[in-house]
């Protein structure tokens, strides 16, 4: 009788053994399968971004060669208009060519050139960096004053009216316009990335000291 009930317990514990081992592997190999299952997630999920990563990038870039081709465009467009204006005030500038009653044509030429510049580049603007705007901005205001001041400067008949203040605005067009014009050339290329920004350089230190 009791070697029957061993037989039993026996058969029973072997039993449960077995179980156990069968819902042990049962169990490895679920996890393998969710774990395999995981990493292809995880390794598509990576290739997605990856992929839209490079996406974007190359968006940025096309978009970064439209922005610099637009910006290409007006800057040539304004160094054009600014060159053409330029011309019309030194050449309003210079009695001699108001000889014939020329001075009145010359100064409507060059308002029409000042015109022309503002219609221009007011437009565009928007598409140039601040400091390139800060620029061009301070040489329109120096251009509208030296025109205005001629402008003003020049009777119904086109003759000068008051000649040493006629004197004084063609020294600063002679002077001031070429410095202004200078920088914003400097600023122009540094746009378009022709040349560097230029950086700011710490003056030398004083290397003398007060002997005691």
């Amino acid at each position: 009788m009791l070697g029957d009930i061993l037989k039993i317990l026996g058969s029973a514990a072997i039993i449960v053994g077995a179980a156990a081992w069968v819902t042990k592997k049962a169990i490895d190999t679920w996890l393998s399968h969710r774990l395999e299952a995981h990493k292809s997630d995880l390794d598509h999920a990576a290739a997605t971004a990856l992929e839209n990563l490079r996406y974007e990038l190359r968006m940025a870039e096309v978009q970064k060669s439209r922005l610099l081709a637009r910006q290409a465009t007006i800057v040539a467009g304004v160094f054009a208009r600014v060159e053409r204006l330029h011309q019309a005030l030194v050449v309003l500038a210079r009695p001699i060519e108001h000889k014939g009653g020329k001075a009145k044509a010359l100064r409507d030429a060059a308002a029409a050139r000042f015109e022309e510049l503002e219609s221009y580049y007011y437009d565009r603007a928007i598409w140039l960096d601040l400091g390139t705007n800060t620029q061009l901005n301070a040489l329109a205001m120096l251009l509208r004053k030296l025109l205005n001041d001629m402008h003003f400067n020049l009777d119904a008949d086109g003759e000068v009216i008051d000649r040493p203040k006629w004197v004084a605005t063609m020294t600063r067009l002679q002077n001031e316009v070429p410095d202004a014009r200078g920088a914003l050339d400097r600023q122009f290329r540094t746009l378009l990335g022709v040349v560097a920004p230029a950086t700011a350089v710490s003056p030398p230190k004083d290397s003398a000291h007060d002997s005691t």
